[in-house]
C-alpha cells in the first residue's frame, strides 16, 4: 500500500458497493452518508479475504485520501444484497435492411441505400451520387456539473481526429477530439485503451473535457 493510503481518513464507514469489475480489478462504493463514492481495489478485497462484490453489497470500511479521491483501505465486513442485481440488458441496434428484404415482383425499383438496380426491361442505372456530409461538431449542453468516470476507448480516427469513449457503467458513448486530449496532455489514444474522463452535456450526448490513461 502507497504512503498516501496508510493516512486512514475515515474508520468503519458503511457503504455500498455502486459496481465492481473483476476483468478490471477494481470499481466503485457509494458513501451510505451521502458525501459522495470511493475508489475500491482489488487487492483490498483480497486482503479481507474477501470474493468480488456484486452490485448492492453493504460493507464497512476504511477510507484514506489517494492521488485522485477517496480510497477504500481496508473491508471489516460485507453482506450481499438480499435480491441478487438483474442483468442489465444492452441496447441493441435492430438489423439493416437488405435486398432480400424487398417484396417479390418489385426486383425492378430501386432500393435506398443500394447501388445500380435494374429495371422492367433488365437495364441498370446508377443512383445520384449523394452530396458531400457537412462536419458538424458537437457542443456539450449545459447539465449541471462535470462528471469523472471510468470507460474504454472505442475507436479513435486519425482522419476526423475524434473518437469515442465506451462507459464501464449503462450510459451513452462520450465525444472527444483532438483538442480534448491535447487538453489533458496526451498526443494519441489507441482503441481498446482504459480510461478516465471528465465529462459534460446532456445524458444523451456527452462530451470528454479531459481523458487520463489508467
Amino acid at each position: 500500500m502507497s504512503e498516501e493510503l496508510k493516512n486512514v481518513t475515515a474508520t468503519n464507514v458503511t457503504a455500498t458497493v455502486k459496481w465492481f469489475k473483476p476483468e478490471k480489478g477494481f470499481g466503485f462504493v457509494r458513501l451510505a452518508d451521502g458525501s459522495g463514492e470511493a475508489f475500491l481495489h482489488a487487492s483490498v478485497l483480497a486482503a479481507a479475504s474477501l470474493p468480488n462484490p456484486v452490485e448492492g453489497t453493504t460493507v464497512v470500511c476504511d477510507l484514506a485520501q489517494g492521488a485522485k479521491g477517496p480510497q477504500v483501505v481496508a473491508i471489516h465486513s460485507a453482506t450481499p444484497p438480499e435480491t441478487p442485481p438483474a442483468p442489465r440488458a444492452r441496447n441493441q441496434r435492430p438489423p439493416r435492411a437488405t435486398a432480400s428484404a424487398q417484396p417479390m415482383g418489385q426486383q425492378g425499383s430501386q432500393i435506398p441505400g443500394l447501388g445500380a438496380q435494374p429495371d422492367e426491361g433488365g437495364e441498370t442505372y446508377a443512383r445520384p451520387a449523394k452530396p458531400p456530409r457537412e462536419r458538424r461538431e458537437r457542443h456539450a449542453e449545459p447539465a449541471g456539473p462535470a462528471t469523472m468516470a471510468y470507460g474504454t476507448v472505442r475507436w479513435y480516427n486519425l482522419d476526423s481526429q475524434s473518437g469515442l469513449i465506451e462507459p464501464w457503467e449503462d450510459g451513452a458513448t462520450v465525444y472527444f477530439d483532438r483538442a480534448t486530449l491535447r487538453q489533458s496532455g496526451l498526443d494519441i489514444v489507441a482503441d481498446g485503451e482504459d480510461v478516465r474522463y471528465l465529462a459534460v452535456g446532456s445524458e444523451d450526448a456527452p462530451v470528454a473535457q479531459r481523458v487520463e490513461l489508467i
